[in-house]
C-alpha cells in the first residue's frame, strides 16, 4: 500500500509552505482510495491557518472549510484523502500533537521549512483501528 503524489501536486504543497514561512502552512489532500487501500492525491485544497495563538509550531482548518469542500467534492468521485502541513525551522517529524489529531487512514503530509525552503517531506499514516463486533 502506497500513496501516489503527481509532480502538480508537490510543487502546490511546497509552494504554499513557502509562501506561509515562518507561520505553518495547512491543507487537504484530495483524491481516491482504492479497495487496497493506495491513495492517489490528484489535487490539494490550501486552507488558512486560523490558529488563534502561535501560528508558526501551530496550525488549524476551519471545520467549515472541510465540510464545504466535501459538499464539494462529493458528486465527483473524489474524496478528502489527507492532510498537509509544514514546519516552519523543525524536522518533517510528528509532534505529539499531530499524533493526538490523526485519523486513521488519511494520509499526513509534513514539509520541514528551513529559511523559507522546503528541505524534507515525510507522510505518515495511522493505521484503522480493528473492527469491534461490539459497534455495529
Amino acid at each position: 500500500m502506497g500513496t501516489k503524489f503527481n509532480k502538480i501536486v508537490s510543487t502546490q504543497m511546497e509552494s504554499a509552505a513557502k509562501k506561509a514561512y515562518p507561520s505553518e502552512c495547512c491543507g487537504i489532500l484530495v483524491g481516491k482510495k482504492s479497495e487496497m487501500g493506495e491513495i492517489e492525491v490528484t489535487e490539494i485544497r490550501e486552507a488558512s491557518n486560523q490558529f488563534h495563538g502561535q501560528k508558526s509550531v501551530h496550525f488549524q482548518i476551519d471545520p467549515l472549510f472541510i465540510y464545504h469542500l466535501e459538499q464539494e467534492i462529493e458528486a465527483s468521485g473524489l474524496e478528502i484523502v489527507g492532510v498537509y502541513h509544514s514546519h516552519p525551522d523543525c524536522p518533517a517529524i510528528l509532534s505529539k500533537e499531530d499524533e493526538k489529531y490523526m485519523v486513521p487512514g488519511l494520509e499526513y503530509v509534513i514539509m520541514s521549512v528551513k529559511n523559507g525552503e522546503v528541505v524534507d517531506v515525510k507522510s505518515y499514516k495511522k493505521a484503522m483501528p480493528p473492527l469491534n463486533s461490539n459497534n455495529q
